[in-house]
């Protein structure tokens, strides 16, 4: 499912990350929030990333996670405790 108002919660840093990703042709797939905190808000994305994003000093982590329990990948905004994770 997908939260128009989870997607609206996204820091500014994520933000820009996933409106590159839908300008370049990926799409939202589903939405979470309060996992694994009150705060967080999860996005992913239907396919992996289009694009390598620089991040440096942004409070954003890239992180390859390969798990299929999981995602494949997410930049983590650690100020926020956001999450755009995208599938395999």
């Amino acid at each position: 499912m997908i939260n128009q108002e989870h997607i609206g919660r996204l820091g500014k840093n994520l933000k820009q990350i996933l409106d590159s990703e839908i300008a370049l042709g990926n799409r939202v797939s589903e939405t979470s929030k309060g996992w694994p905190n009150s705060r967080t808000v999860i996005v992913f994305l239907e396919k992996p990333f289009l694009a390598d994003y620089p991040i440096q000093g942004k409070g954003i982590i890239f992180r390859e996670v390969n798990d299929p329990h999981y995602w494949k990948s997410e930049y983590y905004d650690r100020i926020n405790d956001h999450v755009l994770a995208c599938k395999f």
